[in-house]
């Protein structure tokens, strides 16, 4: 068999529609996102908003009047929020001073995206303060996640502030508490716990990456 035609690149044609189903579905077609002659469609982080595309693939032979086509159906879902509380789930701090509780690398992956940004973070933190009779070798290995009984809960909303200060002789040395962060951004939340115990003379522990050369 023999082709007299030497280029037999077919063209290609990617497109993508919006479709917003809330009562009758409409179909927007996104004409920023029309990639013609590109066997790969590429499609930048946070280009799209949450909700569901219809991405088409179009393609011809040079020797075809007709067009192939074929399509999916996608759905963008925003990230989950990032909830972290520094220093590790367990924790021994000096007793009569101050405590700072650090959860500022927490995040939201999908700030950038200004239909987000329009729904405020909100921060709040929490714990449940333990005399010193309970066992902080039972919270370690705890497995059931269920806090343990005779906890008093304290609840505090400070808006936007990652950082909590705990003066801790407001307690009783060897007193326990498990704090809680939680962040939340319309329906979506996370949240992170750490387990304190408050003894005197304790010397603050941290574990540092440092990278060495080999």
């Amino acid at each position: 068999m023999e082709f007299n035609e030497s280029d037999c690149t077919p063209e290609i044609y990617w497109s993508v529609t919006n479709v917003q189903t809330a009562n009758t579905p409409v179909y927007t077609n996104l004409d920023s996102l029309r990639q013609p002659n590109a066997a790969v469609l590429k499609l930048e982080k946070e280009v799209l908003e949450p909700g569901d595309y219809i991405v088409c693939l179009a393609v011809k032979s040079k020797r075809s009047t007709f067009w192939d086509s074929d399509c999916i159906v996608i759905r963008i879902v925003l990230p989950e929020l990032i909830a972290f509380i520094a220093g590790g789930e367990f924790r021994t701090i000096p007793y009569g001073g101050v405590a700072i509780m650090n959860a500022s690398v927490s995040s939201d992956p999908a700030h950038n995206m200004s239909s987000v940004n329009v729904i405020p973070l909100e921060v709040t933190w929490a714990f449940v303060r333990y005399i010193s009779g309970t066992s902080f070798d039972t919270l370690q290995t705890n497995t059931t996640q269920a806090l343990p009984a005779g906890g008093t809960y304290h609840q505090i909303e400070n808006g936007t502030d990652y950082l909590l200060n705990l003066n801790t002789s407001l307690f009783s040395n060897g007193d326990m508490a498990l704090i809680m962060f939680k962040l939340k951004r319309g329906p979506r939340t996370s949240s992170a716990f750490q387990v304190i115990k408050m003894v005197t003379n304790a010397v603050p522990m941290a574990l540092r990456y440092s990278p060495c050369n080999i």
